[in-house]
């Protein structure tokens, strides 16, 4: 056991004798009388100690790339979690529920639009879908808000998000396969699971919405 303890950090004499330096230091540094000695072993020598103390025994030094982790992995559940609940969320109504002040606000919208929500474009509207709002809540995580693939999430998948703002992203895609994609992932074309379909979120022509959304990306020729 002590061998196991002796073993978990090779630095503990070293920190032991050098923060006992730092005391007899900071207790003898005030008699010389010097007010830039005593300002020094007041502050200065607090800040290393507090700084070996972080380092090596709270391990405060690793939270940069525990917190890439986590933030990568909290925002890759945020879009699980509306994959598997934006088929109700979107809905207004579902087996024993009925969202009331949603289909009253659509109601309210339609008699204020004097007769013009029967276009394709205002049912969409009324309904809460906004390609551009979606895009950000369920794609932008990964493939970032510009679509050249740096979202928050993004950097630590393997493979990497796509690159819609790429042309030789787009030598091998046609509007047929984008929409593929989007529906029903990648999977589809064959290629990587992380990217999942959205068939069962969306209806398809939000889908369609989406891929004219994913093409204003396509740098222009």
């Amino acid at each position: 056991m002590s061998e196991n303890h002796e073993s978990h950090h090779v630095n503990y004499k070293k920190i032991y004798f050098t923060l006992l330096g730092l005391l007899v230091v900071s207790v003898a540094g005030p008699f010389a009388g010097i007010l830039i000695v005593t300002l020094i072993t007041a502050f200065g020598i607090a800040i290393v100690k507090a700084n070996l103390v972080i380092q090596n025994f709270m391990h405060l030094k690793w939270e940069k790339r525990l917190m890439k982790w986590m933030l990568t992995t909290s925002l890759l559940l945020m879009a699980l979690m509306f994959a598997g609940t934006s088929v109700d969320i979107l809905n207004h109504e579902g087996r024993n529920w009925v969202n009331v002040a949603a289909m009253a606000a659509v109601e309210r919208g339609i008699e204020d639009g004097e007769g013009v929500a029967e276009t394709a474009e205002v049912e969409v509207v009324a309904a809460g879908f906004n390609v551009e709002s979606m895009f950000t809540v369920v794609c932008a995580t990964c493939h970032g808000q510009a679509g050249d693939g740096t979202g928050a999430a993004g950097a630590a998948l393997d493979p990497r998000p796509a690159n819609f703002t790429d042309p030789v992203f787009w030598e091998t895609r046609d509007r047929a396969r984008i929409v593929n994609v989007i529906a029903n992932g990648a999977t589809a074309v064959g290629g990587s699971a992380l990217m999942v379909g959205w068939s069962a979120s969306f209806t398809a022509e939000q889908i369609e919405e989406f891929a004219d959304y994913v093409e204003e990306f396509r740098p222009e020729q």
